[in-house]
Order: structure tokens, then sequence, then C-alpha cells
């Protein structure tokens, strides 16, 4: 039995891909598993009789051992690459589900912070104008509060002058009740 030989497209040969995700491939990734599915087809029916080995083969044990390991190899090393091209197809979908989700989650966050700022902006406008009214409201206060002293101090000196007066009488007074 002939090892096959993997026919693969040239790199850089063709432009990247969309895969079924709608994510993007690297140049040639669609021929390279198309050319991977090929060869496990046709390792797959190795099952088939083998080819009659070449007449140096037949001759040599080594040799044809040699060959149907290196057969083995090639099987195992075609599982692993689609294997492993399968995971990494797997990976880009599930990086680019990641990614998408966390730019959705990045909007919707970017949308609040907006709404946050705008209501703080709101508040923060009718905060200065409850504080501008109450400063007014302080100052009307404490002026009306100056004014109302000045009139206690003035009720008061007229209070002290009275009694001075009302207290003069009274001694004028006893003065002429004791004369007389």
């Amino acid at each position: 039995m002939s090892a096959p030989c993997l026919r693969l497209p040239a790199a850089g040969s063709a432009p990247a891909e969309a895969d079924s995700a709608g994510g993007m491939e690297p140049p040639g990734a669609a021929a390279l598993e198309l050319a991977l599915e090929e060869e496990l087809a046709l390792l797959a029916a190795a099952g088939e009789p083998p080819e009659p080995p070449p007449a140096a083969a037949a001759r040599d044990p080594e040799l044809l051992s040699l060959i149907r390991q290196k057969e083995k190899d090639l099987v195992l090393a075609a599982r692993l690459g689609k294997a492993l091209l399968e995971r990494n197809q797997d990976m880009s979908r599930q990086y680019e589900r990641m990614h998408k989700e966390l730019t959705d989650k990045l909007e919707h966050l970017e949308q609040e912070k907006h709404e946050l700022r705008r209501r703080f902006e709101n508040k923060e406008g009718e905060w200065e104008g409850r504080v501008s009214e109450l400063e007014s409201d302080v100052k009307q206060l404490q002026d009306e509060l100056e004014k109302q002293q000045v009139h206690l101090r003035e009720a008061d000196r007229e209070k002290t002058r009275a009694v001075q007066e009302l207290s003069e009488q009274n001694q004028r007074l006893l003065d002429q009740l004791s004369r007389n």
C-alpha cells in the first residue's frame, strides 16, 4: 500500500473565508479540512485488501513493517489534525460569541453611564437652584433678624428710660408726700 499524499493549497493563495458561525477562518482552512476529509476517506478504505507490496518490501519484512507503521502514523496524524481543526473552529466560534457578548455588555454599560450622567446633571441643576433659593432665604431672614434686634434694642432703651422717668416721678411724689 502506498502512502497517499495530502494535496494542500499554497500558503497565502486564498483570502480569509467566513465559517458557518460568521467568524473568519485563516486562508485555505476550508480547503485543508476538505483535503483532510478526503485523506481520511482514503485511509478508511485501507480496510480493503492492501496493495501487493513492492518487490523489495516483500523481500524485506523490516521495510514492510516500517511502511505499515508510517501508514498508521499518517492515519493518526490525519485524525489528530482533524480533531485539532475542529477544536480550533469551536474555539473560534466561542471567541466570537464571547466577543459579541462583551461588546453588547460594554454598549449596555455605556448607555447606562450616559443615562446616569444625564440624571446626575439634572439633579445637580435642581440642587444648585434649591441652594440658591435657600441662600436667598437665609440672607432675607438675617436682614429681618437684624431689624428685629434693632427694634428690640430701641424698645429696651425706651423701657429703661420709662422706668427711670417713673422712678424719678415716684421719688418726687414720695418727697412731696413726706413734706406734707
